[in-house]
């Protein structure tokens, strides 16, 4: 464990690493990592192992054209079936350059294997296959190839993306732009190479917050962090890691390492200040962690950026476009093997919710067929299972107590439109409690849709993570969702809850702040006896008093078996009268 600056590095060697990727490298218009599947290791293929990178493959594209006229129209649009790569005849006597390339062909009538077959014959050094249907529809997301007849004669490194990854590649090649891809694994693969993965970065909590629960630092802070990675073969002295916040393009956070070094293979974990604010006005928080200090030959994972607005209504773990606040993913998921029902959920929980009325819920959602007059069952429930976070034994559902129910019927062919549910009459939320705010469905061709950005992966193992997504599959619940970084994309709707305020609410101002051993809450003029409960930020029930005297003018609590931390303290009396205040505790 080494020191730089005030932050922390944690070094480990990380040899069986490996990162199989496709990356386009040039032109740097569409570059960047592309999502696909099956880097060869899908059944029946005889694919060389793309884990170990003396198989990666890093050349240009060409596109697959065998000639055959006409159109295929099995895949909702039509396409020229000459991307296919069916006729073999066509193949070899096309007079197209395959040798030395990475070929480009379309999913479509014949078998994966024999494209890939038919295009490694003349010369091709790796193909790419994408999508016949449209990205938007439930089969256009990615799968696994089967090899087919041909598939044991393929040696060459085949890989899978959607049709509109696709297409961009094929637009670029057709309109004579070279166009280079790396395919393999990059450990190793380049002499000077420092990366991070968007699954080892720590992101803010949520991508949309309400401003009534972000009120100060005791309310919202973002904790950061990546874990940085030398996939190069040289050993690296000069590398800096950075994250910076920009509040609507103005930076109001920035915190750099002093140059330290990474070995070849190894990585290290940074972690930098927490970013927490006294105020955090509407607007845009746009956060980039970057690696610098070198020349890279591969700069295209050394910046990772991610935005989180504050804002007056909308709750949502998942990415969204703009101030507009609309979600800009549409994976379109649903368990494949119920029986009556499944659901997706959101967990919610915050330690001021009392602020919030949780008003509707915003969602997109996609059917295999037609959508109009389909039905969504909207369910809230509080969650009553006590556990302190995802790596806790006891994180379950198996107490929960229904809130609310309704019905939400589509009116028209509003495929992956965004709608707006509003509650016949709104839900006042409670201080700690867990929510489950859930999407039902018992059709076998509704597809529910969710985000693959942020990828929460790292925020899910730290000390204290909570539940987002939970998955119900007719009566099991599954609080890691479907286990493969995906979020539902619900918003929650909500405004100032305004039930009770300045009814019953005391102004109490305890002191000592912070306390070491005992806090002192003043009682004036207080009648009735009461509770006093404290809470520690996770949610936690930590102290408790009871039966508070009606006649006492100060209460005075020990904290000396507290934590240093923060803590919410909720004071109830039977007359009616409450206040929940926050106290620190310090030594």
């Amino acid at each position: 464990m080494k020191k730089i600056l005030l932050l922390l590095a944690l070094s480990t060697g990380l040899a069986s690493y490996a990162q199989v990727v496709l990356n386009v490298m040039e032109p740097t218009s569409i570059g960047g990592p592309y999502t696909h599947s099956n880097n060869g290791d899908g059944s029946g293929w005889g694919l060389a192992d793309l884990t170990d990178p003396t198989d990666a493959v890093l050349d240009t594209l060409a596109v697959m054209d065998d000639t055959t006229s006409g159109v295929n129209n099995s895949y909702g649009t039509p396409f020229y079936s000459g991307y296919e790569g069916c006729d073999s005849a066509g193949v070899f006597n096309s007079g197209s350059d395959y040798d030395g390339k990475i070929v480009l062909i379309s999913r479509g009538s014949c078998q994966f294997g024999m494209k890939a077959f038919w295009a490694q014959q003349q010369g091709a050094v790796a193909v790419i296959i994408y999508n016949g249907y449209p990205d938007d529809d439930a089969s256009g997301g990615l799968i696994n190839m089967a090899g087919g007849d041909y598939g044991m004669d393929v040696t060459i490194p085949v890989c899978f993306v959607s049709r509109g990854d696709g297409e961009i590649l094929r637009s670029a090649v057709d309109s004579g732009q070279t166009v280079t891809a790396f395919i393999g694994n990059k450990v190793g693969a380049f002499a000077n190479d420092v990366s991070m993965s968007p699954s080892e970065v720590l992101y803010p909590e949520s991508m949309a917050t309400p401003a009534l629960i972000a009120q100060d630092s005791l309310d919202y802070a973002m904790n950061l962090g990546f874990w940085a990675r030398n996939d190069g073969s040289n050993n690296q002295t000069a590398v800096v890691a950075n994250a910076e916040i920009l509040y609507n393009g103005t930076s109001i956070y920035s915190q750099s390492t002093t140059p330290f070094g990474l070995n070849s293979l190894d990585s290290s974990y940074i972690s930098f200040p927490p970013f927490a604010q006294s105020a955090y006005p509407n607007g845009e928080y746009k956060l980039t962690y970057s690696l610098t200090g070198l020349t890279d030959d591969f700069a295209l994972d050394n910046e990772i950026t991610t935005a989180v607005y504050i804002n007056d209504s909308i709750f949502t773990y998942a990415r969204v476009a703009d101030s507009t606040l609309l979600g800009v993913d549409y994976n379109s998921l649903k368990s494949s093997n119920f029986t009556s029902s499944w659901a997706q959920c959101i967990n919610f929980q915050h330690q001021n919710a009392s602020r919030l009325t949780l008003k509707g819920i915003r969602f997109a959602n996609f059917s295999s067929d037609s959508i109009t007059g389909k039905t969504i069952d909207i369910t809230v429930d509080t969650w009553d299972d006590y556990f302190s976070g995802l790596s806790d034994p006891n994180c379950a559902v198996t107490s929960t107590t229904g809130v609310l129910y309704e019905t939400y019927t589509y009116p028209a062919e509003l495929q992956d439109e965004w709608i707006t549910h509003y509650f016949a009459t709104p839900l006042p939320l409670v201080d700690f409690q867990r929510y489950l705010v859930c999407l039902n469905t018992s059709d076998a061709n509704m597809y529910l849709n969710h985000s693959r950005n942020p990828a929460y992966q790292l925020n899910d193992v730290t000390p204290g993570a909570q539940p987002k997504e939970v998955l119900r599959v007719d009566s099991d619940y599954y609080v890691n969702g479907f286990s493969s970084g995906a979020i539902p994309t619900i918003q929650l709707i909500v405004e100032q809850n305004t039930v009770g305020i300045d009814e019953g609410e005391l102004n109490i101002e305890p002191f000592p702040i912070p306390a070491s051993h005992v806090i002192n809450i003043p009682l004036p003029g207080i009648h009735g006896t009461g509770d006093l409960k404290v809470y520690n930020l996770v949610g936690n029930l930590v102290l408790s008093e009871s039966n508070i005297d009606k006649y006492a003018k100060m209460l005075k609590v020990d904290v000396s078996t507290l934590a240093s931390g923060s803590y919410v303290f909720n004071l109830s009396l039977g007359d009616g009268n409450n206040s929940s205040f926050t106290v620190i505790v310090g030594r």
